[in-house]
């Protein structure tokens, strides 16, 4: 079965074509075109919608063309096609599920619209089948949550309750006056700094134990804050009273390893509690961060002490694409899934 996958959720446009076995549930990536509108949104400091949007609907026909070119397919070869429905941006969001109800309409094929946060998971599947039950860590500019997995099924076990961690590191690189995107910047910036020079609080969240646990209150076990590291940079580095920056301020360089240091160990130390909480031996992470370096080598280090198995996507499909979309459609659409042609962009769809 061909599947084109569509992507269009933020200041991504994407379709990829994944050639997937519907008896062994493998697939292969047969072209995975995406056009970025980040370098519109530099100037602005972040992501601004109507851009965002307004690129997505330029790009969609030429990326669509492109991705069946690379492939060297024709629209009628495909099976099956599998669409963003949120969460993200709603005018980005309208043209990607526009766009794929109008072409499988024409085509008269199935039609199955995926949350690209269960997606970001799925990224990780491509080369070899996905383990029974894992811990999954997605972590991207505009989310952060724990999640358990079995089978097709996902669950949140905690999640940020402000900022998300690319949101953190957007914030701090801002205040640093470093430019947009922080996490790369930040990530880079980091290794020319000594991460011990600022000691930053772990946020108290009160609960022993995760969501759906049966524990009543205790619930913000897995739980993740970040707004408040966002301030105590701000206050580090510049007085709160004049909003003068302070001449006696660690530098950049110790700022943002202290700033990495102490966001990544709360990601680790967090995730490895679930994994222990759930019994699971596999962690799999998606999301925009999971290419950070930091908390790529950190996870893989600690996780390998307790026993655990961690997955990180390639780089190439730790951002939005059309590849992970396909696989979490198709993925849905062995256990039953379809959409009608109701279906519209849902910008804060949760996992469910």
């Amino acid at each position: 079965m061909l599947i084109l996958g569509i992507e269009t959720s933020c200041d991504e446009t994407s379709c990829a074509v994944v050639k997937a076995e519907p008896r062994s549930g493998t697939a292969k990536i047969l072209s995975n075109i995406v056009s970025s509108s980040l370098f519109r949104h530099k100037k602005f400091g972040g992501v601004v919608p109507e851009i965002a949007s307004r690129h997505c609907m330029e790009q969609i026909q030429c990326v669509f063309e492109e991705a069946l070119t690379e492939t060297k397919i024709r629209a009628a070869d495909l099976g099956l096609i599998a669409v963003t429905r949120g969460p993200g941006l709603i005018g980005s969001l309208f043209v990607g599920v526009s766009f794929a109800k109008a072409l499988a309409y024409e085509l008269g094929i199935p039609l199955v619209g995926v949350n690209h946060m269960e997606a970001h998971l799925v990224a990780n599947f491509f080369d070899k089948p996905a383990p029974d039950k894992f811990i999954g860590l997605l972590v991207s500019g505009g989310h952060t949550m724990l999640t358990y997995c079995k089978g097709a099924r996902i669950h949140i076990l905690g999640e940020t309750i402000d900022d998300a961690v690319g949101e953190a590191y957007d914030k701090v690189a801002k205040i640093l006056g470093l430019g947009y995107p922080g996490g790369p910047i930040i990530d880079k910036l980091a290794g020319k700094g000594d991460p011990g020079a600022v000691r930053f609080t772990c946020p108290k969240l009160d609960g022993r134990f995760g969501r759906g646990s049966g524990a009543g209150n205790d619930a913000r076990r897995f739980d993740f804050s970040f707004s408040g590291i966002k301030t105590a940079v701000l206050y580090l580095v510049k007085d709160p009273k004049t909003g003068l920056p302070k001449p006696d301020a660690p530098s950049k360089q110790d700022i943002a390893a202290s700033f990495q240091h102490a966001v990544i160990d709360w990601l680790v130390e967090k995730t490895l509690d679930a994994a222990d909480f759930k019994s699971v031996s596999d962690i799999v992470v998606g999301g925009g961060v999971s290419a950070n370096s930091h908390l790529r080598n950190k996870l893989t280090r600690e996780a390998k002490a307790k026993g655990c198995e961690v997955w990180f996507p390639p780089f190439s499909l730790s951002t939005d694409n059309g590849a992970m979309i396909a696989r979490r459609g198709f993925e849905l659409y062995r256990n039953g899934k379809r959409s009608t042609f109701k279906m519209t962009g849902d910008p804060a769809l949760q996992i469910h």
